[in-house]
């Protein structure tokens, strides 16, 4: 199943209209894996101007969650895990991708607030 899950993976963030949305399909990856890093790792390695739309769509759709110090999903287990593993992610690889792909300041913004903890996230003056 591995296998299918990682061709499915890497053809979704090549095809700029993928039948399931990229963060649809991390989510079902690694939830019957139980883990993120192979998937966030094939993402990463993928920098493309599709695979980049992708994380913006994604950063767009889990940023609220994540600054909520929520998982944007439900996971069956190792929620913490998984959420600090996908924030520091986001944060490390996503800003410089989100910039070329022409992502807006406030999203790069929410982004960056996401590597800022405890009252200094809520008392960032911008």
């Amino acid at each position: 199943m591995d296998e299918f899950l990682q061709a499915w993976w890497a053809y979704s963030l090549t095809d700029p209209d993928p039948p399931v949305p990229a963060h649809d399909l991390l989510v079902l990856s690694a939830e019957a894996s139980g883990t993120l890093t192979p998937w966030l790792d094939t993402w990463e390695a993928l920098s493309s101007p599709v695979a980049d739309r992708h994380l913006a769509e994604a950063a767009d759709q889990w940023e609220y969650d994540l600054l909520g110090d929520q998982l944007p999903w439900s996971p069956w287990e190792d929620e913490e895990e998984m959420r600090a593993e996908l924030t520091f992610w986001l944060v490390r690889h996503a800003p410089a991708r989100l910039r070329a792909h022409g992502a807006p300041e406030d999203l790069l913004h929410r982004i960056r607030l996401l590597g800022v903890t405890g009252p200094d996230r809520w008392e960032d003056p911008h």
